[in-house]
C-alpha cells in the first residue's frame, strides 16, 4: 500500500522530478570535468629536460634618469623669480616595445640560466619648460631620443616549488645592449641631444609559470636600471642643461615556451 502510494506521488511529480535530475546533470558534471582538469599536471617532465626554447613580447615604460648640470643650477640660482623663469628639464616615462628569443637551461631543481636576446625600440623623452627660442619666445620643447636597442639579458631564474600547473619565480642579472640607431634627438647637434650607443643595466623581477597541455605561459614584471652614463654632450642648449643619463625600464614580458 505505502509503495502504491509513492509510485503515485512519483508519477505526479515526474517531470518536475525529470526536470531536477538534468540540472543536476548539467550543473554537477562541469563540475567534476573542471576537478578533473585541475587535478590533471600538464607537461608533468617539464622540469627534467636540460634546455627549453620559447619566444617573448614585452611591453615597457621607459625613461632616463636624469643628473642636471652646474650650468642648469647655476641659471636656477640667478632667477629672480626663484627659479620658476628659469629652463627646467624633467624626464617623462614612454611606452616602448621589445621582443626576442628565450633560451632556458636547467642548472638545478630550482634554478635556471636564461639567455634571452632581443630587439627593443624605445623613445625616451625629456620635457624642457621655459625654452628660450630663436624668436624669442619661451616655450615648453620635449626632446625625444629613438633608440632601436639589441639587447642580450643574462639571467638566472629562481623557482618556487611547482603546485598543480602553477609557481611563482624570481629573476635577476645583467643586460647588455647596443643602440643601432643614430642616438640622437636631433640630427642638428646645435639643437638637440645625444646618448652612447652602448649600454649595460641590471635586472630583476618576478613573474609566474602557468603550464598549459602543450606550452607553458609566464607573464613576468621585471625592472631594469642602466648602470652606464648614456649622456653625449653636444652644442646644444638642451644638452648643456644635463651631465648625466642613465637608462630605467619597467615591463610587462610575456613569455611562451
Amino acid at each position: 500500500m505505502a509503495f502504491t502510494y509513492i509510485w503515485h506521488k512519483l508519477h505526479l511529480h515526474r517531470s518536475k522530478i525529470t526536470l531536477f535530475a538534468l540540472l543536476a546533470i548539467v550543473i554537477v558534471a562541469p563540475a567534476a570535468q573542471a576537478q578533473k582538469r585541475i587535478n590533471t599536471l600538464n607537461k608533468p617532465d617539464y622540469d627534467t629536460k636540460p634546455i627549453h626554447y620559447g619566444f617573448y613580447l614585452a611591453a615597457p615604460l621607459t625613461r632616463y634618469s636624469i643628473q642636471h648640470s652646474q650650468e642648469y643650477a647655476d641659471q636656477l640660482a640667478a632667477d629672480p623669480n626663484g627659479g620658476e623663469g628659469a629652463i627646467n628639464a624633467n624626464a617623462k616615462f614612454s611606452p616602448g616595445f621589445y621582443t626576442g628569443l628565450v633560451l632556458n637551461v636547467r642548472i638545478a631543481d630550482y634554478l635556471d640560466a636564461r639567455f634571452v636576446p632581443g630587439v627593443g625600440f624605445y623613445s625616451r623623452k625629456i620635457e624642457y619648460t621655459n625654452a628660450p627660442q630663436e624668436n624669442g619666445e619661451v616655450q615648453t620643447v620635449d626632446k625625444t631620443i629613438s633608440s632601436t636597442m639589441v639587447e642580450l639579458p643574462l639571467l638566472l631564474k629562481y623557482k618556487a616549488k611547482r603546485r598543480s600547473n602553477a609557481r611563482m619565480y624570481l629573476v635577476g642579472g645583467i643586460k647588455p645592449g647596443i643602440d643601432l640607431g643614430s642616438g640622437k634627438s636631433d640630427e642638428n647637434p646645435d639643437q638637440g641631444l645625444a646618448v652612447e650607443k652602448f649600454d649595460l643595466a641590471l635586472e630583476y623581477g618576478f613573474g609566474v609559470d602557468m603550464f598549459y597541455p602543450f606550452f607553458k605561459f609566464a607573464p613576468e614584471i621585471r625592472f631594469s636600471h642602466g648602470l652606464l652614463n648614456q649622456y653625449k654632450p653636444t652644442e646644444s642648449q638642451y644638452s648643456r642643461m644635463l651631465q648625466k643619463q642613465t637608462n630605467h625600464n619597467i615591463s610587462l614580458i610575456l613569455f611562451f615556451e
